[in-house]
């Protein structure tokens, strides 16, 4: 009887459902009775779209509708499943109903759990239900809602009434709530910002993101502090070709008269506008060629420096000179071809007399360089590198500079290559033309026009690389000897320039008055070149029998002879012993006879504990005996814990000024589907504002959120307090 049962559905269904889908039946029994075939005992369905098993199951010829009964098991597509005591299909139009009903997604990693839901190829609906991402026995965090609808094309769950669960204890309830359930970029609201500051009260950012086509997209950020005022950011990110992508970003802020006159601000209004771009290819298309070339812009202009504090809570403390530029360049295995333009800002100068009028700008700088190559004799090498730079302002010295370099060497393998020695000769010009430039060398003020620079000088280059295989370690050892001699020099350029403008504003100079006085520019060679003097580097690496480094060993020593001196001896150590890594670096002065830079660092890493520990010392020694001495401490470490906590806490220590810099210690708690962290964390550091740098001590609590895949909430109470300004 099961056999012959068993042939005669799959006969049926075949016939019946050839003009609507191929939908075959497995059953124990069957049983037709008019337009009405039942199924039961071990049924099984299935077609090209779904598979299905339930106790039993009912199909209405006539309205092509199929039901389940009892322990009905459903899988829809490749991550769709569900099960329930009872499911209606209609094949017609593909449209599913169940109740009670446990569906999950396995793609989005996410179920569902409700009374009733229909569920069809654009939507499913579903009503008395509840969401979550956790553990479907226990979970940690769910949502209870009375309705709600799940759209498959845009990925997007609408929740009515919803009440949000941490275990079984309700938290919050809302009206309505919706979220993504995709992963990919799309439009709609991205996580807000949320914080108290007890200077700017109630501090509240919401980004809003428009992404409708993967070429472009678009965000807003508005934003509200209580007690300081509101303004909004814009972004315009786009990828103008599969080689290149830019962005546009402006904004403005407005301050309430109250907050701008207790803060001394400059401005009421702080505005800009930002533009970035970075193509790859630019003549590539007009030229044929192996070569490689970039394009970079980044540009900036606003009209003081709260533009970018503002722009976010955590925007960190930018540098008072802001700068823009323009990068290109092109490069062949043999030559280098690039130009470079700087422009800055300096917003502490804003308001003032000459505003940024006098701040030095290069624009533009333009080098060549061919890379080393053989000439004549396979081991005559040369290379030429040229530089033009064009310094502007428009009010103070500017000038035009030409530089050249150009090596001519020999290079000989010795002792079957384990040596390698390199002879040279090198010359380096420049020349200097320069505008409304005063010079002062040490007694009197003079005007020149130009200057003209020639250092010729001779190199010895003397290296090895060895390596060698021991029983029990692997060893490589690199040293070198450089050698220095000065040839034919002629020229100089002064270290001071003289504010002439100054003076003609009626300002009384001498030579004490270093107000008057700026450094010099140009760019010139450096003092390696130009005096006597030999060189050492050495480095040694150990590595076990895995091929794991050991240690890490380095030295770096020079000898002046012109000035019959010792130069700093550097000294690097490096030590990895399973799990722990040593570090330290030395730095001695043997002209003032002291350690002039420690470095000593300690690293544990393990499964369940790391730790840092890491002290630096630098002491810089000038007028004689008079010095400036740095010394601080910085330290972080994480314990894992049970039931997925985790510690953390760091301090930064400066042992010189004898006070706590930084320092936090939190809480972070991890599961699959949420996580949290609870800092506390008191800060003190210097920031640029539109009133000057002021140094801002910090003291927080930081809560933050994340559930998948709804997104992270951040909660942070920060008072900052003893507003000082820096001299």
């Amino acid at each position: 009887m099961r056999i012959r049962s068993l042939a005669f559905a799959l006969f049926l269904c075949g016939e019946l459902f050839g003009n609507v889908e191929n939908v075959e039946f497995l059953a124990s029994d069957v049983q037709k009775d008019g337009d009405i075939i039942t199924a039961s005992g071990n049924v099984l369905l299935y077609s090209q779209n779904y598979l299905a098993s339930a106790d039993s199951a009912k199909y209405d010829q006539k309205n092509n509708i199929i039901e389940l009964f009892g322990n009905v098991s459903l899988m829809r597509g490749e991550y769709e499943t569900s099960r329930s005591e009872y499911a209606r299909i209609d094949l017609n139009s593909n449209e599913m109903i169940f109740e009670n009903s446990f569906v999950m997604d396995k793609k989005k990693e996410i179920w569902l759990q409700s009374d009733e839901s229909c569920n069809s190829d654009e939507r499913v609906r579903i009503t008395n239900s509840i969401v979550s991402s956790c553990n479907v026995s226990d979970p940690d965090w769910h949502i209870g809602f009375s309705s709600g609808e799940l759209n498959k094309q845009s990925k997007f769950l609408h929740l009515y009434n919803p009440v949000f669960y941490v275990k079984n204890t309700p938290v919050m309830y809302l009206p309505y709530f919706g979220f993504s359930t995709d992963k990919t970029r799309r439009t709609g609201l991205l996580t807000p910002q949320l914080s108290y500051s007890g200077d700017e009260g109630l501090v509240y950012l919401q980004p809003i993101y428009i992404a409708e086509y993967n070429e472009w997209d678009l965000e807003f950020d508005p934003q509200i502090r209580t007690s300081r005022g509101a303004g909004i950011y814009s972004t315009f990110r786009f990828a103008d070709s599969p080689y290149s992508s830019g962005y546009i970003r402006g904004g403005i802020f407005n301050e309430r008269s109250d907050y701008k006159q207790k803060e001394n601000l400059k401005n009421r209004q702080h505005a800009g506008i930002e533009l970035g771009y970075d193509r790859d290819r630019l003549v590539a298309y007009l030229i044929d060629g192996d070569f490689q070339e970039g394009l970079w812009i980044e540009f900036i202009n606003l009209n003081d420096i709260d533009y970018l504090n503002l722009r976010g809570r955590n925007e960190g403390n930018h540098d008072s000179l802001v700068q823009s530029k323009i990068n290109y360049f092109i490069t062949t295995d043999n030559h280098y071809l690039g130009a470079y333009s700087k422009y800055y800002i300096d917003t502490a100068k804003i308001g003032t007399k000459y505003g940024n009028d006098d701040t030095l700008q290069e624009l533009p700088r333009i080098q060549y360089h061919s890379f080393f190559n053989t000439f004549i004799l396979p081991n005559l090498t040369y290379a030429f590198d040229f530089k033009y730079h064009n310094y502007t302002r428009e009010i103070g010295a500017s000038a035009n500079q030409y530089e050249m370099e150009v090596p001519i060497g020999f290079q000989f393998g010795l002792f079957d290559d384990y040596l390698n020695l390199y002879l040279s000769e090198n010359l380096y010009a420049s020349h200097v033309d320069y505008n409304r430039a005063k010079y002062y060398n040490g007694k009197d003020f003079y005007t020149n026009n130009y200057d003209d620079i020639i250092n010729h000088y001779h190199r010895i280059l003397l290296e090895s690389d060895l390596s060698r295989a021991f029983s029990e370690f692997y060893h490589t050892l690199n040293f070198k000897f450089d050698y220095i001699k000065p040839g034919y020099n002629n020229g100089d350029i002064n270290e001071k320039l003289l504010k002439y403008y100054l003076i003609e504003d009626g300002v009384a100079y001498n030579a004490d008055n270093l107000a008057l006085f700026e450094d010099n520019f140009i760019d010139r060679i450096s003092n390696t070149y130009t005096t006597e003097r030999i060189r050492f580097e050495g480095s040694q690496f150990f590595y076990n029998q895995n091929g794991e480094k050991i240690l890490r060993h380095s030295l770096r020593q020079s000898y002046n002879f012109d000035s019959d001196e010792m130069e700093s001896l550097e000294n690097r150590v490096n030590l990895y012993y399973g799990n722990l890594d040593f570090a330290n670096k030395i730095e001695y002065s043997y002209i003032d006879n002291d350690l002039s830079k420690i470095q000593t660092g300690l690293l544990y890493k393990w499964s369940k504990f790391s730790a840092k520990v890491w002290h630096t010392y630098d002491k810089n020694y000038y007028n004689g005996n008079a010095y400036d001495k740095e010394s601080y401490l910085s330290s972080n470490m994480s314990l894992k814990l049970p039931y997925n906590y985790e510690f953390f806490a760091g301090v930064d220590y400066d042992l010189q000024r004898d006070y706590t810099k930084m320092w936090q210690s939190g809480i972070h708690y991890k599961r699959k589907c949420w996580d949290y962290s609870l800092i506390y964390k008191e800060d003190i550091e210097p920031k640029n504002t539109s009133a000057g740098i002021e140094s801002k001590k910090s003291q927080g609590v930081y809560l933050y959120f994340s559930f998948y895949p709804l997104g992270e909430v951040s909660y942070d109470f920060a008072v900052e307090q003893d507003n000082k300004a820096l001299n």
